[in-house]
């Protein structure tokens, strides 16, 4: 990634246009007399004095938030504050003014992207990011890297089956305007559910060598190099399960400009794990859509806080027919809660359920799911599964959920919000 840099932003009087703005930015990260990075305070400085009239500081800001973004990334994610205040130190601008520039500029994710959902094009916060089509698995019969990118739309994806399975990621550069190369992928798994930690995660290997990281390739085969627009596909790797349990499959993108982007160092917690799923664009997250194999089911819920926290589970049916009957339930004395069995008179019917879950608390969410014949709900049911967090008024996250939600109006009455902590489907297996 150092070497392809020694172009135009070299002895640049002014700054005219966008490519120029990004080479100069570029060549200030990749400062090599001395070997030492200039800050990116240092770098707002000088760019700032070569800036056409043309150009804007918010033109400015949003290629800062692609080149310097470990400068704004916190254990919990992209904080847009950060920004603000070395726009205000460098340029000498009001934090107020600054402040809108920053958080403009990161409302696009501008490095490596795998998407969150198949409308993922960049724009963070993803609230729905249970669904990633660049995650893929081919149960055991591989796929090479030309297969996964000329074929970008498809999914190819096979539930996983117990044995080994082989599983890839896609990305692209979409929004950065130089080449990546060095892009290296982690690959994780975890129990279904919702807001596992890291800790619970278990990682895999590639394919080749056993590695605990995997190199992003492209249509030939080789390393990636990726100009903005350009599509990659990280090596096989391996999906060793050993029970038929539901799993979620995680993976991680990391490249020079953000090496940051590790998910087993970031602190626990419920904000920090919502915080860094939804504004990361480096990363994807694929929970399992499989068939119901009984009508009772178990699914794995987290408090990470260290503190007790309000939890609702909303259950949605999908052309679930009426007479059905549905019921969420844990048997756990420290964090009871039953909605009952309830029939279903809609097919699009709600199921809501709340309780406190002690901190630190790993539990299970059962359910029961049964078509009007006793038996397993028929094969074009399903029923979406999702974990909110109450986030009342007093909370110290209060605001910033709040903000990451758009739920200002929230705020002069003290409503309490409720941040996506994660969704499930399941889907029907009978007759």
């Amino acid at each position: 990634m150092n070497d392809f840099l020694k172009e135009s932003a070299i002895g640049l009087d002014q700054i005219q246009n966008m490519d120029q703005l990004w080479q100069a930015v570029i060549k200030c990260r990749l400062h090599d007399n001395p070997p030492i990075p200039i800050s990116d305070v240092l770098a707002m400085e000088q760019i700032y004095d070569q800036l056409s009239p043309s150009l804007t500081v918010q033109d400015m800001a949003n290629v800062f938030a692609g080149v310097y973004i470990d400068s704004y990334w916190q254990d919990d994610g992209q904080h847009p504050e950060v920004m603000a205040h070395h726009l205000t130190e460098a340029l000498g601008i009001r934090y107020d003014t600054s402040l809108p520039y920053a958080r403009s500029a990161m409302k696009q994710w501008r490095g490596i992207l795998c998407r969150k959902n198949k409308y993922d094009a960049g724009s963070v916060p993803q609230a729905v990011y249970t669904d990633s089509l660049d995650i893929v698995c081919n149960q055991d019969v591989p796929l090479t890297a030309e297969q996964l990118i000329s074929q970008w739309e498809s999914e190819f994806y096979k539930t996983p089956k117990v044995g080994k399975n082989y599983i890839y990621t896609r990305c692209q550069n979409r929004a950065f305007n130089g080449k990546i190369s060095n892009i290296s992928v982690q690959m994780f798994y975890v129990d279904g559910g919702f807001n596992q930690p890291p800790s619970s995660w278990v990682q895999c290997r590639t394919v080749n060598g056993g590695k605990r990281q995997g190199e992003v390739l492209n249509e030939r085969g080789g390393l990636a190099l990726l100009n903005m627009g350009d599509k990659g596909a990280s090596e096989g790797f391996i999906l060793d399960l050993r029970t038929p349990q539901h799993v979620c499959i995680v993976s991680t993108a990391s490249y020079p400009f953000f090496s940051k982007n590790n998910p087993l160092t970031y602190t626990t917690g419920n904000w920090n794990s919502a915080q860094w799923i939804q504004y990361n664009g480096a990363m994807a997250w694929r929970n399992v859509d499989p068939q119901l194999k009984s009508g009772d089911e178990s699914l794995v819920f987290h408090n990470q806080d260290a503190t007790p926290e309000q939890f609702s589970f909303v259950l949605k049916c999908r052309r679930v027919p009426p007479g059905s009957k549905l019921r969420m339930y844990s048997e756990d004395p420290a964090a009871a809660f039953d909605s009952g069995l309830v029939s279903v008179v809609n097919n699009f019917q709600e199921l809501h359920v709340s309780t406190i879950a002690p901190p630190h608390y790993a539990g299970h969410l059962k359910l029961h799911l049964e078509g009007p014949d006793g038996k397993l709900l028929p094969s074009d049911a399903a029923v979406d599964i999702s974990l909110l967090w109450c986030v009342p008024h007093s909370h110290p996250q209060y605001l910033q959920a709040v903000t990451l939600l758009g739920a200002a109006h929230a705020v002069p009455a003290l409503q309490s919000v409720h941040m996506p902590l994660g969704h499930f489907t399941l889907l029907g297996a009978g007759e």
